[in-house]
């Protein structure tokens, strides 16, 4: 039997809309009585990067976390909402209240919870550099995890599906210190997929928000493009497999996806899956574009030993942008980015290890990606 993923088409986020598009997503592999039973305590996981309002394409937009709260109470579970917010070195509370994640727990009772403040259990995984991590002990000792990711491009890892949600169940400022450690795509993207085998065994369910996604240089200042996109797949592996490959890239060349595949922990094999709800034709996912810095996957690591000095993109902060909200200077794991008095921050280059966590998480798009001279010639071939 061919591992399904589901398709279907909302042009906006009005909560009607949204409810019908999300049921009938879920309903196309099999409904959601299928992934949670009654009495289960089942967590839902957005992408709540940092504290964007939802137009602006950065989180989870909350009325897709509404229609999932509603369907999980309707299978008899009971629904909590939890991540840890990459931006919340200002205070979670302002996650919480910018993204809608607030609002929408309030309306619908749910209990909002804060993966910082509510512990971790420290875990073995299989990393040659990174032999534990910490892991938000909610995430751990829930009965299920529906994860809601949202469609955007990733300047690390070239794309931030249903996998690379996860790595919110790392709690509070560790997540940049493992940026740290393993700051190369494919030793993060091997983190990724270390990370989602912990929890496989939990995640019942994944619904990605992909009515607003995001393109370019993501995950957080790239352009916002409408793309009209619920999917659905109790397979994080074929999710993104499917998305990716609709959106014009080759989804074996996305570490996470491979890493995973060859642990047989999903399916990336398109002839194995089957596209289930509306065609993909349906959608207009025509010129897509993914991060400048791609072509990094198209370098041995070899040669990066060799060539690194002339290969590479470094982050670079715009002074008549930077509101100095010191956002990149909390966030640095290297502690490259430093400030003087009323002066705008500078990034130390020799410093920096472009995990791109900066670029990730300042909200003014004060942060532009400056290329070598022979990347830019990568880039343009």
């Amino acid at each position: 039997m061919k591992t399904k993923v589901s398709l279907a088409k909302c042009e906006n986020y009005d909560s009607n809309e949204v409810m019908r598009a999300v049921s009938s997503a879920i309903d196309n592999i099999g409904g959601i009585k299928n992934f949670v039973k009654p009495g289960e305590r089942i967590l839902l996981k957005p992408n709540l990067l940092s504290a964007r309002q939802p137009e602006r394409a950065v989180t989870t937009h909350p009325e897709i976390v509404r229609a999932v709260i509603r369907l999980v109470r309707e299978a008899g579970a009971v629904p909590i909402l939890g991540d840890s917010p990459g931006g919340a070195v200002k205070g979670v509370e302002r996650v919480w209240k910018e993204t809608g994640m607030k609002m929408v727990s309030e309306q619908e009772k749910v209990e909002l919870v804060n993966f910082e403040t509510s512990g971790s259990d420290e875990v073995n995984i299989n990393h040659p550099l990174l032999p534990r991590i910490h892991l938000s002990k909610i995430a751990l000792n829930v009965d299920g995890i529906i994860n809601l990711p949202k469609l955007k491009t990733h300047g690390l890892v070239i794309f931030t599906g249903a996998i690379k949600n996860f790595y919110g169940c790392i709690p509070g400022l560790r997540k940049a210190e493992y940026h740290k450690i393993v700051p190369h795509p494919d030793d993060f993207g091997r983190l990724l997929g270390e990370l989602y085998l912990l929890l496989k065994s939990r995640v019942r369910l994944t619904v990605m928000d992909g009515i607003l996604g995001m393109e370019g240089n993501g995950p957080g200042t790239g352009d916002v493009r409408k793309l009209n996109i619920v999917a659905a797949s109790q397979d994080v592996v074929a999710l993104d497999t499917v998305i990716t490959s609709l959106l014009g890239f080759k989804p074996q060349k996305i570490e996470m996806i491979k890493y995973l595949s060859a642990a047989k922990a999903g399916e990336s094999d398109l002839s194995r899956i089957e596209i289930t709800g509306e065609s993909p034709s349906a959608f207009d996912l025509a010129h897509f574009k993914f991060p400048s810095n791609w072509y990094i996957i198209l370098i041995p690591h070899f040669l990066i030993s060799m060539l690194g000095k002339f290969i590479w993109m470094k982050p670079e902060i715009v002074p008549e942008i930077c509101e100095n909200c010191m956002m990149c200077v909390n966030s640095c794991p290297v502690k490259a980015i430093s400030k003087k008095g009323k002066e705008k921050p500078v990034i130390n280059a020799k410093a920096c290890i472009s995990c791109l966590c900066c670029h990730e998480l300042c909200q003014y798009k004060a942060i532009e990606l400056r290329s070598s001279f022979l990347a830019k010639l990568l880039i343009r071939h």
